[in-house]
């Protein structure tokens, strides 16, 4: 049997990951935006944190895409195995555009809109009226705006979560649209 040369998925994934990232980007955006423009009660949980937790699941979609689109291009199947390296990649490059994105609107757009976001769940812990040795130490969890270590923790942890869920979706995706069973 001879060995069937496989078309590049870099195509696929692009188009998956420019989804994912500009979902991810444009909640993630609204979402601060909504929060900054509420005022503190002491929650610990609101309903901006509840839209960029469902912006998460809806970055999961990238590697169904991305296996439908590689599928259906190219008019092939493929082992279940290329779908989750199709949908993990998809999530890895969907968390470096939609940080890219998120980039160009912190730096460029609106420099505020970070320190308000910093300045906001400060005010959120002082309504609480947490004792002072309680509220350094939830302090300690509020990223700082603009750091570098913040960015790169995000990234990775990003990363690793998009990457792992859109492997999932890729596989499913295979399951449903390359219509070959393989094994990894």
């Amino acid at each position: 049997m001879e060995q069937q040369t496989l078309p590049s998925y870099w195509p696929s994934v692009m188009v998956g990951a420019l989804i994912i990232g500009l979902i991810l980007s444009v909640l993630g955006i609204v979402s601060q935006y909504m929060l900054i423009s509420s005022e503190p009660v002491g929650s610990s949980f609101t309903l901006p944190q509840a839209i960029q937790t469902f912006s998460c699941l809806a970055g999961a979609i990238g590697g169904f895409f991305a296996v439908r689109h590689y599928a259906t291009e190219n008019e092939i199947t493929f082992p279940i195995g290329k779908g989750a390296v199709i949908g993990f990649f998809t999530g890895m490059m969907g968390v470096i555009f939609s940080t890219v994105i998120s980039l160009v609107w912190q730096f460029v757009i609106d420099p505020e809109l970070d320190d308000a976001v910093y300045e906001w769940a400060i005010r959120n812990l002082e309504v609480q009226n947490l004792p002072q040795q309680q509220m350094d130490m939830a302090m300690n969890f509020i990223p700082e705006p603009g750091s570098i270590t913040t960015l790169l923790w995000g990234i990775g942890f990003g990363i690793v979560v998009l990457g792992v869920l859109n492997l999932l979706s890729g596989i499913i995706g295979a399951k449903v649209f390359a219509k070959e069973e393989d094994e990894f």
